[in-house]
């Protein structure tokens, strides 16, 4: 995204929630980002990110190619931080509208699958065949923290399913906005899923590592 694109996406989602709230729509469900916790990609001393970690919008790639095609980070981040806070704001001043937010991993197009992910998130752009079964991703060797960051946040389809379900239904208080983090339970991932699991009944099924 740049800063254009990521002004029209703050409208876009300022008017759907205000628009919610006037109309008393029960639930509203935001798809908020992991770009808003990028900053903690290369600060592995700061441990596990949990949901009430304080934001680092954008998330910095080593790999210039990559960071090419993904865009402004930061400029995207700031659109879905903007969007939390505005979940925060007017669940204060209603009681018939409750906000979920998750701060949805990494997915792809498609199926999905750990074996194709990728610092850009579009797979077929790092395919060096896109049209052969079993194509090879281009991760560059030296890019390992790159190819770390995003296995650990991986989200399945099958995981994405279940935790935006759970969202549908779960208890929230008036005035108090649900904000998780919604990731595959990856092994050796930084993202805490404890609030997640416990708040949603919800656990994830799988691994990017397997």
């Amino acid at each position: 995204a740049n800063w254009e694109e990521s002004a029209a996406s703050m409208s876009h989602s300022f008017n759907a929630f205000l628009a919610a709230v006037e109309l008393g729509v029960p639930r509203v469900i935001f798809a908020s980002s992991n770009h808003v916790m990028g900053g903690y990609k290369d600060d592995p001393a700061f441990g596990q990110v949990l949901p009430t970690s304080p934001p680092r919008c954008g998330t910095f790639l080593r790999n210039p190619d990559d960071l090419a095609k993904s865009g402004n980070a930061v400029a995207y981040a700031a659109a879905k931080l903007a969007g939390e806070q505005l979940c925060r704001a007017l669940a204060v001043t209603t009681s018939r509208t409750t906000f979920v937010v998750l701060r949805i991993g990494w997915c792809q197009p498609g199926e999905n699958l750990p074996s194709t992910l990728s610092a850009a998130g579009c797979p077929p752009a790092f395919f060096r065949d896109s049209g052969s079964e079993g194509a090879e991703a281009l991760i560059s060797p030296e890019d390992n923290s790159d190819e770390r960051w995003f296995k650990g946040m991986w989200l399945s389809n099958r995981d994405f399913l279940a935790y935006c379900r759970a969202a549908l239904t779960v208890h929230a208080e008036p005035s108090r906005v649900l904000l998780l983090n919604a990731m595959s339970r990856n092994r050796g991932a930084r993202w805490d899923l404890v609030d997640t699991e416990k708040v949603l009944g919800v656990c994830s099924e799988d691994d990017s590592s397997k």
